[in-house]
């Protein structure tokens, strides 16, 4: 049976073994030792800096003060350095020596140079506060002193997740400070499994990532996995060359192997001046990928600038703000351009720079340059000598055969291309003949040169799968008859029933049940179709028509769904009258649904604005309020758009070719939480030849998987493994004294009981998940569930016996101690699903307020008894966890309790809003009279703060804490111990970080 100490001995004999890898350093077993170890590194590699005089005791104490940082993402910016080399300035005590510039870190010299690469183990981790324990780490690698790495290890029979969860319990105490605040990456291993994730405050279970090799296939063994990422150099490498610090998340972000691998596979071709492509899967994170690659193109000294191309404006602004929230904390520039004037300029410029930019501007370029001809200007003949690299992204359509041939004529220097899809066109769905033009993608671009279909992404569960459903006529025989069946789907009746079939899906699709609330697309076949469905969702939000939201779905969204409707640009500058009126309506709408004030004129930024609001991206779009729910298109968004909470496709129309299906079906399939377990299709239209279609797409794009390995079995299906299941765990339900002496049964009946749970729990929450489950009186008799339901009394019941058996299996090795648990049925690292999936926060709280206020009417006196104790005991559960804002609502909700027609009519979710106001501006004030500061210069800095940012950045900090304002605090304070302005700016600082913190965040998030 394998110990936790054989298992970290075998793995630092692993990772000391061969030339110029780690040493192992066992005389280092404290946080000072680890210092005294950094410090004696960083004084042998700057000796002419330091002029062989030793740093002195101030001198350390000053480095280590400085360069430490109070989190992960912190400590890694600074490690960022600049030109690859990471420096600290220090003034010498001795004022006869000069300063010097110590060099930490060199990632110009990985595996060489002045890098020293170490292992320690059982390191101790010293108690932060009085009720800790002492702990000691198990494997931790560092670089330069500096720990970059740390490894978690557990014994076979335990699972990852311990490992995992062990990991974030120390960062919860604050274990990972001090001198570990460097650690980027997080090892999690049980010899049999290992997984990494990137360091954060807040880890998230499902970014565990398994390390797959060239060829995608999965290295879980941790010795294999020791040797193929965490030897040298490639460890170094991966945290100095694929790692990505995302400044709008604030996150640090470590690549995943397949991206790594493409990578690799550019920079080869490049340096042999061989162009190719990459064909990852439509939601596996391209766009970081391509970022990396032009940025790493950059170190070729041939190529002067990288050019990452897109052919579509929005897409533009949304590729440039995702290259600027990397780029920030890199040592790159990367420019958008604001037209194609600004792009000549900007590629002919000395400075090395990834541009962003659309095929459409270097089109206007080549425009010019040909009304020019034989009298071009110096900047175009110029141009002409520049070497450029090509990143295109969507390579499969966004630059044609001609326009290719165009640019590569024009230069002088052939550019290299290298294109990025997820649907590249290939034999089977080549394009016309034209000539010599090429008819793939492999044709345009030249070989692929690395691949990773959606079968390989899901089955790593970079992406999820799809759930579809197709509605339509039962037993449709002539649906080659599209003219008769085109003009069927356009009737109002067809159309009003597709919307009923939505406002009854949303439930489950959309997440409703969950108390979520995902957005969806919906897709028509022309504007005039989506025009007409915008007109039948605005009459059901004006409580016009026969059509209505179900209760079910009010009671969860009262004010669902909202709705918007974007067309493509070059479709809006139609000149039709219709359109026109049509969009000056939606316009109108979307201004009083959201406070915004958009013209016609300004198409461009409704639709960017659109954009922003379904993919709930940025900070103040994740608020409820200022979210869409249903967005309908007839081809934007259907191509390049990002958003994890995204779920659903609702589609009304003929079916798509391979590649646009594909592409649409993705934007519904980002990972996002525990509860999206699908990316959700709906079609409307012609059910037996989507059928044939998609599994078309799906064989085509997985490299000839089967339809069921991306899909999710049909309903009829997860029926009956729901019912032989729930049949196998009933034999423990009709004796529960016999289920609660499991724990003491022999290991085989322990086991047993094990995996009828395990069946049972995956098709439970399996069969959760169709619209069919929660609408079975609408089922013919032999597709129902006849099995009466769990109560959640059983449930819990049943979950707490298999808790206990479970940990009971693994203290014995899963057999007695006999070493074999190797059960092909048995899931080791099964994790069990939650009974409840409600999320507990205000929106949901004020949901169930506004419910029973609506129900109210002034004959009543006395509210349900049993909504009163349902929200009491939801409050109860919100104090928990964030109680200014459970203080607030309840103070309400006692209101609201003493008298309900006074409450009867307004909207609940806006008071709760209005008594935070208040209590916002009461502390604000309150805090602004202590110190006075200016309340209107500290309102500005609590509305740009930034957590965890840099206190001497903060935006207005500076206005806010002159002369004139500690002054005033002086005179106030006469007998104050802040007798300089600069201690007194330091203070304020602190207090004002402590306020945000403590106070004001709360009433913000529900974390």
């Amino acid at each position: 049976m394998d110990l936790e100490r054989d298992i970290e001995e075998k793995l630092i004999n692993r990772l000391t073994q061969g030339v110029s890898q780690w040493t192992r350093r066992d005389d280092i077993k404290t946080v000072s030792q680890l210092w005294d170890n950094f410090f004696k590194i960083l004084s042998k590699n700057n000796k002419a800096q330091l002029h062989d005089q030793p740093l002195t005791e101030n001198e350390k104490n000053t480095i280590r003060t400085q360069i430490t940082k109070p989190n992960f993402y912190q400590a890694a910016k600074f490690m960022v350095g600049a030109n690859r080399q990471v420096k600290f300035h220090l003034k010498r005590e001795d004022s006869t020596l000069p300063d010097a510039d110590l060099t930490i870190l060199d990632n110009t010299n990985i595996a060489g140079g002045t890098s020293v690469y170490e292992v320690v183990h059982q390191i101790q981790l010293a108690r932060k506060f009085e009720l800790d324990q002492d702990r000691r780490s198990d494997v931790t690698l560092l670089i330069n002193g500096l720990p970059m790495i740390h490894i978690e290890l557990k014994k076979p029979s335990e699972s990852i997740i311990k490992a995992f969860n062990q990991i974030q319990k120390y960062i919860n105490e604050a274990k990972f400070t001090d001198i570990f605040c460097f650690i980027k990456m997080f090892v999690v291993s049980n010899k049999t499994i290992t997984r990494y994730i990137s360091a954060g405050q807040s880890l998230r279970e499902k970014f565990l990532t398994a390390w797959v090799d060239d060829k995608n296939q999965r290295v879980d063994n941790y010795l294999d996995f020791a040797r193929e990422v965490l030897s040298i150099p490639q460890a170094h490498h991966m945290l100095a060359d694929y790692t990505v610090l995302d400044n709008q998340a604030k996150n640090i972000i470590l690549l995943r192997p397949y991206q790594i691998h493409a990578i690799k596979a550019i920079f080869k071709a490049s340096r042999e001046q061989k162009s190719g492509y990459i064909w990852h899967t439509t939601g596996s994170g391209k766009t970081l990928t391509s970022y990396k690659v032009a940025r790493n193109l950059l170190q070729i000294p041939s190529i002067q600038k990288t050019v990452f191309l897109i052919d579509r404006q929005d897409l533009d602004v949304q590729t440039v703000s995702a290259f600027e929230a990397y780029a920030y904390n890199d040592t790159i520039n990367v420019d958008d351009t604001d037209n194609s004037y600004d792009l000549a300029n900007q590629l002919i410029d000395n400075e090395k720079k990834v541009i962003v930019t659309t095929r459409q501007k270097l089109q206007a370029i080549f425009r010019r340059i040909d009304e020019q001809k034989d009298n071009l200007s110096k900047k175009y003949l110029k141009l002409k000598d520049v070497k450029l690299a090509f990143v295109v992204d969507e390579c499969h359509r966004a630059v044609t055969p001609s326009q290719k041939r165009e640019l590569d004529k024009f230069f002088n220097k052939s550019p290299l291309w290298y294109g990025f899809t997820g649907t590249p066109i290939m034999d089977k769905n080549a394009r016309a003949e034209n000539g010599n033009d090429a008819r793939t993608t492999k044709g345009l671009y030249g070989d692929l040169l690395h691949t990773y279909t959606i079968k390989n992404a899901i089955a790593d569960n970079a992406v999820l799968g799809f759930q579809i459903t197709n509605i339509g006529q039962e037993n449709v025989e002539d649906e080659e008859n599209t003219e008769k069946w085109d003009k069927l789907y356009l009737k109002d009746v067809h159309m009003k029933a597709v919307v009923k079939k939505i406002l009854n899906l949303a439930y489950v699709k959309q997440g409703l049940k969950d108390g979520n609330r995902y957005a969806a697309i919906f897709t028509t076949s022309s504007i005039k179709q989506a025009q007409k469905y915008y007109h039948i969702f605005r009459d059901i939000a004006n409580g016009e028509g026969e059509i209505k939201v179900p209760k079910v779905i009010k009671e969860k969204a009262v004010d669902f769904p909202r709705v918007a409707i974007t067309y493509s640009i070059s479709q809006n500058e139609k000149d039709s009258e219709d359109n026109q009126k049509d969009m000056k309506v939606s316009l109108k709408d979307y201004n009083a649904m959201f406070g915004t004030n958009f013209e016609m004129g300004q198409i461009d930024a409704y639709n960017r604005n659109v954009n922003d609001r379904l993919a709930r991206k940025s900070k103040q779009y994740q608020a409820p309020s200022q979210q869409l729910d249903i967005v309908i298109v007839v081809d934007r968004l259907l191509t390049g758009f990002d958003s994890p909470t995204l779920s659903t496709l609702y589609i009304d129309r003929r079916p798509m070719n391979p590649q646009n299906m594909i592409q649409a079906f993705s934007r519904t399939n980002r990972i996002y939480d525990n509860t999206k377990q699908w990316g959700q299709i709906v079609t409307f239209q012609y059910p037996e030849t989507y059928k044939k279609k998609i599994d078309e797409a799906i064989q085509l794009y997985s490299n000839g998987a089967a339809t069921s390995d991306i899909t999710a079995p049909v309903w009829t299906e997860s029926r009956k493994k729901y019912i032989a299941a729930r049949n196998g765990i009933n034999q423990y339900l009709l004796d529960k004294k016999a289920l609660d002496r499991i724990v003491d049964a022999p290991m085989e009946e322990m086991k047993a009981f094990a995996k009828d749970f395990q069946k049972f729990d995956k098709a439970f929450v399996a069969i959760q998940t169709y619209d069919e489950y929660y609408n079975q009186d609408e089922l013919p008799e032999k597709e129902r569930i006849s099995i009466p339901v769990l109560t959640d009394e059983e449930l819990e019941h049943l979950q707490g016996v298999y808790s206990n058996v479970i940990e009971k299996i693994r203290e014995n090795g899963g057999d007695g101690g006999n070493g074999d648990n190797s059960d092909p049925e048995f899931d080791w690292e099964y994790e069990l699903t939650p009974i409840y999936n409600n999320k507990i926060d205000e929106r949901y709280i004020t949901n169930l307020i506004q419910n029973v206020v609506s129900d109210t009417n002034e004959s009543e006196l006395f509210l349900n008894e049993k909504d009163v104790e349902e929200i009491d005991e939801t409050i109860d559960n919100l104090e928990k966890i964030n109680k200014p804002k459970a203080d607030i609502i309840r103070s309400l909700w006692d209101k609201v309790k003493q008298n309900p027609q006074e409450y009867a009519g307004t909207s609940i979710s806006q008071l709760v809003e209005d008594l935070i106001n208040k209590e916002n501006h009461r502390l604000m004030q309150e805090f602004a009279d202590k110190y006075k500061v200016d309340y209107n210069d500290l309102r500005y800095v609590i509305n740009n703060y930034v957590s965890d940012g840099d206190s001497t950045r903060q935006k207005g900090m500076a206005e806010m804490i002159d002369k004139e304002a500690y002054k005033k605090f002086k005179d106030a304070y006469p007998d104050t111990e802040l007798k300089t302005l600069l201690k007194w700016k330091h203070k304020i600082r602190q207090e004002v970080d402590t306020f945000y913190t403590d106070k004001i965040r709360p009433l913000m998030y529900t974390e």
